[in-house]
């Protein structure tokens, strides 16, 4: 729980801040309820904390909060408007800030509460959810190698005549065997379909040709992330010279990423050397982005942030080239900017997994 950290910076900066359920209002108490289509916020001002909630869902936050914040409960039959208003009323008249990602209708009536335009919770939660502590550090490291046993599991069972979705499975079933709360998200790629940064799984049936694995889960909260490529059949010099372009520009951006280094240096590091290959058009999308609580958070590793990268950030280099109609490469490791440069959590080596056919 760090909503005293909170709470000193948003007396510093004179700001009251409304969280509504998700990563953040976990990382200031510990927890977060369901979101559903019930109003819930939790109001944290420089010196009190008060959650505004639904009575069918207040007896679990009664369960899981620290005893310093406060519950107020609303029922469906008369709506969140009153009770919000009083919490309102509770706090200083100071600025207000609002989750990033709350819901419209939910910000509309906190608008209303409040009597004043609000700024995004992200100008104090970015800052301090960039910075992993030791804790944090830990349970990524852990839940990374959660990852590395599925990917594991994935290359392993990688044969023709599995569908992508059948092998989607077998990663998903080693997530669960392993202890990973759950899944995060599961891309399998085969043939052309690896040329498609973000494909969801089909039935379509493996066979000779490139396979793509990019996958994640949760342990105890926090999330993992990873890429590999493998191939069935014997890779043609076409693949496997791309695939040393990749892993090579995966190093260039680990040898910047340093304390201190703007992000966008660590894109401009992979970019470039993709670029001077001649295949700057076929990498399509930022490097990498911040993991934590969230699979996707600050900062985010593209051209155009001066963001400085803090220690301890924790974040993806993924760089890729994309061939349309024909296969893509995306080689990715999340890293830790340690003081002494940015350190790999994963143990598997970014080698092509080759399959034989037969």
């Amino acid at each position: 729980m760090r909503l005293k950290e909170i709470q000193v910076n948003l007396a510093k900066a004179g700001q009251v801040m409304a969280l509504a359920p998700g990563d953040d209002f976990r990382y200031a108490v510990g927890w977060s309820p369901m979101a559903d289509e019930r109003l819930t916020f939790l109001i944290i001002g420089p010196r009190t904390a008060h959650l505004v909630i639904a009575s069918v869902n207040a007896e679990e936050a009664v369960e899981h909060l620290p005893k310093e914040v406060s519950i107020s409960r609303f029922t469906d039959d008369t709506g969140p408007q009153d009770v919000l208003s009083r919490a309102v009323a509770l706090q200083p008249t100071l600025p207000w800030l609002i989750s990033d990602d709350a819901r419209y209708d939910h910000g509309g009536s906190l608008t209303e509460a409040v009597g004043q335009s609000m700024g995004l919770a992200s100008q104090v939660m970015a800052p301090l959810r960039m910075k992993k502590d030791d804790g944090e550090c830990r349970l990524l490291q852990a839940c990374q190698s959660i990852n590395d046993l599925a990917m594991q599991a994935g290359l392993e069972a990688l044969r023709p005549g599995l569908t992508e979705l059948e092998l989607a499975d077998v990663i998903r079933q080693s997530f669960i065997r392993n202890g990973a709360d759950r899944e995060a998200f599961i891309i399998v790629a085969f043939g052309e379909h690896t040329a498609l940064p973000h494909h969801s799984p089909t039935t379509t049936v493996i066979g000779e040709g490139p396979v793509l694995l990019d996958i994640g889960c949760y342990y105890q909260g926090y999330a993992s992330d990873m890429t590999r490529v493998a191939y069935i059949g014997e890779p043609p010099e076409e693949f496997r010279l791309i695939h040393g372009l990749v892993d090579q520009a995966v190093r260039a951006a680990q040898q910047v990423a340093v304390p201190g280094a703007p992000a966008e240096v660590v894109d401009q590091a992979a970019r470039g050397f993709i670029s001077s290959a001649g295949y700057g058009a076929a990498f399509i999308h930022r490097v990498g982005h911040g993991i934590g609580l969230s699979v996707h958070e600050p900062p985010s590793v593209a051209e155009g942030n001066t963001l400085k990268l803090p220690e301890n950030a924790a974040f993806s280099i993924e760089p890729g080239i994309y061939l349309p109609g024909q296969f893509g490469v995306r080689l990715e490791e999340v890293v830790i900017n340690r003081s002494d440069g940015a350190s790999i959590l994963s143990k598997i080596p970014r080698d092509i997994y080759v399959k034989p056919l037969s």
